[in-house]
């Protein structure tokens, strides 16, 4: 009996991701990682560009609500059937759930759906102005979760930005009108889609040339140096808002306090490294 209540739990969107990703001695310090990394660049774009509308960045909470409702079938499908075929998985969710989850994998994506669907609705009636777009992403999302799901090889490389960058780029679709999306596009790009390539590139044995994960810390702040300059002259040549440049200012902040923190505390460097491991991608 017990069991079968903690299974609601599971039912909830959001609550997959946090109960199998984010657990552990430092949960606070991973959700918060989750909010910086997962939510605020979106958020940020969409306020970029809303022009002073509040109502806009309230909208944004239920968006990236809706988004995750989508993006929770990728990662339950994974976890609970694409991991059975590999040699080496990286099991996250805990007996015996894994054994009972077959019997409610129907269920735990149709909800999802449902309720994405639904929300859609409510924000494309609010926000219609790039609904086919807004589709569309959609769509893709689940397309290209799929293939990533069922292939495993040099194709992830291909699969993995795209899922990332649409993470990003459906919450914004509903908020910035269309010709901005380029420039959307290219400040999510540069922030987070670009550096989590080359760090999943990295782990790959076909591109084991790139190694930035043995000291992914210092690479991190690197990039960020790099990538303030290229914003900064984009800005000044008007391809993208000025504001811009203070997303990337922020995450290379954002890096250095990380980078210091793990030096100092050492006693949690281990569960830290864990976590990355068990997450797939470096966070």
């Amino acid at each position: 009996m017990k069991c079968k209540n903690r299974w609601l739990d599971y039912y909830i969107p959001l609550r997959w991701t946090f109960a199998t990703r984010y657990i552990n001695i430092i949960n606070i310090i991973n959700i918060a990682t989750f909010f910086i990394i997962d939510a605020f660049p979106s958020l940020y774009v969409v306020a970029i560009f809303s022009n002073g509308k509040w109502e806009n960045l309230l909208y944004w909470c239920l968006a990236f609500f809706t988004l995750f409702c989508f993006y929770e079938c990728g990662y339950i499908f994974n976890e609970g059937v694409c991991v059975r075929f590999e040699k080496n998985p990286t099991i996250r969710i805990p007996e015996p759930f894994f054994s009972d989850i077959l019997h409610h994998l129907e269920n735990l994506i149709t909800i999802r759906l449902v309720i994405g669907t639904v929300f859609s609705w409510i924000l494309l009636n609010k926000f219609p102005e790039n609904t086919n777009l807004y589709i569309a992403l959609v769509l893709l999302l689940l397309v290209v979760y799929s293939i990533h799901n069922f292939y495993r090889g040099i194709i992830n490389i291909v699969t993995m930005p795209l899922e990332v960058l649409l993470k990003y780029l459906i919450p914004i679709s509903v908020f910035v009108k269309i010709d901005e999306i380029c420039q959307a596009l290219i400040i999510v790009m540069l922030v987070v889609v670009v550096v989590r390539t080359v760090e999943y590139a990295s782990k790959k044995k076909y591109v084991s040339w790139i190694r930035v994960t043995r000291n992914v810390d210092v690479f991190r702040i690197k990039y960020y140096i790099v990538i303030n300059i290229i914003l900064g002259m984009l800005a000044y040549k008007d391809v993208v808002p000025v504001a811009a440049c203070g997303l990337s200012l922020l995450f290379l902040l954002y890096r250095i306090g990380s980078y210091i923190a793990i030096k100092r505390l050492q006693s949690v460097i281990t569960v830290i490294n864990n976590s990355r491991k068990m997450h797939g991608t470096d966070k």
